[in-house]
């Protein structure tokens, strides 16, 4: 017998969705993982990072877009459903359930590695013991999602206006600072040539993805519509300023050069110009970070499994909705679990097992985002510059990802995995049109 779906509840504000939607973008990887790019780069990094901060602009305003196209309230998923068909919802649903799943189990082992030297206990009790704890979270009631997301938001805004704050300071007070020097009298703009500002747009995007939480969240509120646009104008303002001008700032402060891969450049410029406390000040940003994006994963998968339940693109039996928390339960327990397995995996088979889940993620984030781009095309008549434009940067990131051995074999590995999903959805189309 087909379950009926439940009423989620709608107790969160349009604060608790606008900062979901500020501190969607900014990750540990961007604390850590900028370095890549900036060390790769150089100084015109800046162009790379502008182009990848345009198209998650338009991806977010093509979302606002649909949300007033598509009739009813649903988040980016039941919008693509009903523009352009419960097939690409299948598998753009199912892209990015297992993109966030795979991602919790990696936030929950960066979080572990953090911790890990300070807490006493075993690796894998930690481990169980964070995870644990963010699910209890999660499972309390949308609104305490909403306002640990609201306070983990503050505190990586908050850090972000202060690094902001004492580089704009250095820049006009410290007698070090040589920006002409910085910029030009280590190898130039372009040190490694044009190439390397398409080799790094992978790195980049995929460091700027979580935005499309905030149209999710959205759908819990009294006016989903509204508070999706609300979001989407908050997108200018945290690219332009915590993206472009705190890599600007950082590119102005310290050589690129000295920028090494894997070690965080806001701490390397606060180190070189001796700034108090740096280290277990950028510590405790970089693990809220960390424990904001394990939070807004779980909330988000246990969503999108119930929207694509809803759908017929998963099993019925996770549409039960608590009665009294109105929170889909089974969802949320069934993602924290897999997500489990797969940092277990981390332990028992790093190189093999682990090693290719998460090469899944980076070709599956261009699946579900060009798919969010296809639906504002069949909906939407005007503006298609930017549906073209967006398409255009995902080609632009194949084509940098297929150019380097290291992602080639992500694109290859999630093309494999997208026909299994493709196969997984014809034979489910196949199966009920027989019963």
């Amino acid at each position: 017998m087909q379950q009926q779906a439940g009423k989620l509840a709608q107790s969160l504000h349009t604060r608790h969705v606008v900062m979901i939607a500020l501190g969607g973008v900014i990750g540990a990887g961007f604390f850590i993982g900028s370095s890549a790019a900036l060390s790769l780069a150089g100084p015109m990094v800046l162009l790379s990072y502008i182009l990848c901060g345009l198209f998650v602009f338009v991806t977010n305003l093509m979302m606002r877009d649909l949300a007033y196209a598509v009739p009813g309230r649903h988040s980016f998923l039941g919008q693509i459903q009903q523009a352009i068909g419960p097939r690409m919802a299948f598998v753009a649903g199912w892209t990015y359930l297992i993109t966030w799943i795979i991602v919790l189990a990696v936030e929950a082992i960066a979080i572990t590695n953090m911790l890990a030297p300070y807490v006493p206990i075993p690796y894998v009790v930690l481990e169980l013991g964070i995870i644990g704890l963010m699910t209890a979270v999660n499972l309390l009631s949308v609104k305490g999602y909403g306002e640990f997301e609201y306070w983990f938001a503050t505190v990586k805004v908050v850090a972000l206006i202060a690094f902001i704050g004492i580089g704009a300071w250095l820049v006009m007070t410290h007698p070090a600072v040589n920006i002409q020097h910085n910029l030009q009298n280590h190898g130039g703009f372009l040190p490694h040539g044009p190439v390397a500002l398409l080799a790094v747009l992978p790195t980049i995007l995929f460091s700027m993805g979580g935005s499309e939480i905030a149209t999710i969240a959205a759908v819990e509120t009294t006016n989903s519509k509204a508070n999706i646009t609300r979001a989407a104008r908050t997108i200018p303002l945290r690219i332009g300023v915590f993206y472009v001008l705190t890599i600007g700032l950082i590119l102005c402060l310290v050589p690129w050069s000295d920028v090494v891969s894997g070690q965080s450049p806001f701490l390397l410029v606060l180190n070189h110009y001796h700034i108090p406390f740096a280290a277990p000040a950028l510590f405790v940003v970089i693990l809220t970070a960390a424990i904001s994006s394990l939070n807004s994963g779980i909330y988000a998968t246990s969503r999108v499994l119930f929207e694509m339940a809803k759908g017929g693109g998963a099993p019925s039996v996770f549409l039960a909705v608590d009665p009294k928390t109105q929170l889909p339960r089974r969802a949320l327990l069934t993602c924290v679990g897999i997500s489990v397995a797969i940092a277990l995996t981390a332990i028992l088979s790093p190189d093999k097992v682990f090693a290719l889940l998460v090469s899944l993620t980076g070709g599956f984030m261009l699946v579900y985002n060009a798919i969010i781009i296809l639906a504002r095309l069949k909906v939407v008549p005007t503006g298609r510059w930017i549906c073209y434009f967006g398409l255009g940067v995902i080609g632009c990131v194949l084509l940098a990802m297929v150019m380097q051995a290291e992602t080639r074999s992500q694109i290859e590995m999630a093309g494999s995995a997208l026909l299994l999903i493709v196969i997984a959805d014809r034979v489910r189309s196949r199966v009920r049109s027989l019963s």
